[in-house]
């Protein structure tokens, strides 16, 4: 199983905003794939079934709500046309005109990392809960492999929801955990609860409220995917 688990069409003809989102993309489980105008975006999307799609408003060719436009318009594309994310540097004067166009969603450049992937999750984007290839690059064989992630089944993760449980009135409280969580999640091959770990940990250190509450629900997701996949791995005998 691999941790890119969704596919997205990204158009961005910034490079520095195609590089920042194609990683970002991947770091929170994705595969991207990436062009920089409206007729590439057009005849990738026609071409292939994505998860996701996300185009820049403005783009040189065909605008990114007309790129969209063309597509829904397109019988065959239409039919299977993923949900669609608008971004623009202004979200005030294009949100109207976007969200007209058929976009689920406008965000605003620059993004932070942290609202792409609650807008992944928000929209069904979620990375697979368990990377086999990092987990035998961590531990250099099968076997190491499966005795860690037996133990980090049956014994660190119930004690996890255990802390979770008990820090629920302050959840400061969780952040030496999170801090160990994502040393053990890299040798069981654990990507998205990794990642939700170092998002809540970096949240809490924050202090934002509302950053807070999304990171604690997203590291909450995480936790429960994860155990539900060892779990089936166990019962599938790994």
């Amino acid at each position: 199983m691999k941790a890119a688990g969704f596919r997205v069409l990204l158009a961005e003809d910034d490079a520095v905003s195609q590089a920042f989102l194609c990683q970002a993309i991947e770091a929170c489980g994705g595969t991207p794939s990436a062009c920089a105008d409206g007729p590439s975006a057009l005849a990738r999307a026609r071409a292939s079934r994505w998860d996701l799609l996300v185009f820049d408003h403005h783009l040189p060719g065909l605008a990114g709500d007309a790129v969209l436009a063309a597509l829904r318009s397109d019988p065959e594309a239409g039919s299977r046309l993923p949900p669609a994310i608008a971004t623009t540097a202004d979200p005030a004067g294009a949100r109207a005109t976007l969200l007209r166009a058929g976009f689920v969603k406008v965000l605003a450049k620059p993004l932070a990392l942290e609202e792409l992937r609650a807008t992944l999750a928000e929209f069904g984007c979620h990375p697979n809960a368990l990377d086999d290839d990092a987990a035998l690059r961590a531990c250099g064989s099968p076997s190491v492999a499966l005795r860690l992630r037996r133990l980090f089944a049956n014994q660190e993760l119930p004690r996890i929801q255990s802390e979770v449980e008990a820090a629920a009135g302050d959840r400061q409280a969780l952040r030496p955990m999170l801090h160990r969580l994502r040393a053990s999640c890299g040798f069981c091959g654990a990507t998205s609860l990794a990642h939700a770990s170092e998002a809540l940990h970096d949240a809490l250190t924050c202090g934002d409220p509302g950053r807070i509450e999304a990171a604690f629900a997203d590291f909450d997701r995480a936790l429960g995917a994860t155990r539900v996949a060892l779990d089936t791995r166990g019962a599938e005998g790994d």
